[in-house]
Order: structure tokens, then C-alpha cells, then sequence
């Protein structure tokens, strides 16, 4: 009977590994740090975010707000409703969230302030916003 229980066991925890790490690999994040134009940029790294325990919907949500999940997401032909303004625009109902900018400093910062793990995310302008370096017009550089 031992032996029954254990294999079962094998067997089923054999299947959650293969279903999870099946799961993992069908999910498409941007591997490279991508970067959120604006009059100062801001570098984001989706991994950092997803080693932290935050999923896809803590940041993306549908129309009625509901969160995303990374399989609708990957699913999605078109990524550009992915993008705060294709709906935080002029004609978005409340007129403190028309502008991207907006929608980051309140979503961001609110996020920033709360403790997750035992860490905080940087809450500075210049932790988040990149300095344009100048280019500099040197011979022989």
C-alpha cells in the first residue's frame, strides 16, 4: 500500500511541476528593461517586478478595471491597449488620470510606499526618472 501512495504521489507531483513550468515558459514577459517615454524617462524591469511576487494584473486591468492575467495578455494580438493611454486619455472620465504621467506617479508611488517581501521601491524622482546623457562632440572619443 506504501508503495501505491507513493508512486501516486510521484505521479501527481511529477504532473504540477510539468503543468507549472509549462505554464512559466507559455508566458511572455520583455525580457529587457523597457523604457517609459516621457520629458524624463523611467527604466522598467517586469522581471524585478514578477520576482517580487506582483502578477501582470497588479499594473494591467481591462476597461472595468478588472486585473490581467499573463495568459490574456499573451493572448492579445494587439499590445497597445496594453498602454495607459489607450484609455487614460482626454476623454477618460476622471481628469487627474487623463495623462500617462499620472496614471504612473499615482499607481507607481502608491505601489513604491508599500512594503512587499520587507522591501519598498524607490519613491525619489531620480531613483525612477534617467538623466538624457550629453553628448559630448570630442575627437577621438
Amino acid at each position: 500500500m506504501k508503495k501505491r501512495n507513493l508512486k501516486s504521489l510521484i505521479v501527481a507531483g511529477t504532473a504540477v511541476l510539468t503543468l507549472g513550468i509549462g505554464g512559466a515558459a507559455s508566458q511572455v514577459i520583455p525580457e529587457k528593461e523597457i523604457t517609459l517615454e516621457g520629458k524624463r524617462p523611467v527604466h522598467f524591469n517586469h522581471k524585478s517586478h514578477l520576482d517580487l511576487g506582483l502578477t501582470c494584473g497588479d499594473c494591467h486591468h481591462d476597461a472595468e478595471h478588472q486585473p490581467l492575467t499573463a495568459e490574456t495578455i499573451n493572448a492579445m494580438d494587439d499590445k497597445v491597449q496594453l498602454k495607459c493611454d489607450s484609455c487614460h486619455n482626454k476623454d477618460f472620465q476622471k481628469e487627474e488620470l487623463q495623462k500617462g504621467k499620472d496614471v504612473f506617479h499615482s499607481s507607481c508611488k502608491d505601489c513604491h510606499s508599500k512594503e512587499i517581501n520587507g522591501k519598498k521601491g524607490p519613491t525619489k524622482c531620480s531613483s525612477c526618472h534617467v538623466r538624457q546623457q550629453r553628448k559630448i562632440g570630442l575627437e577621438g572619443c
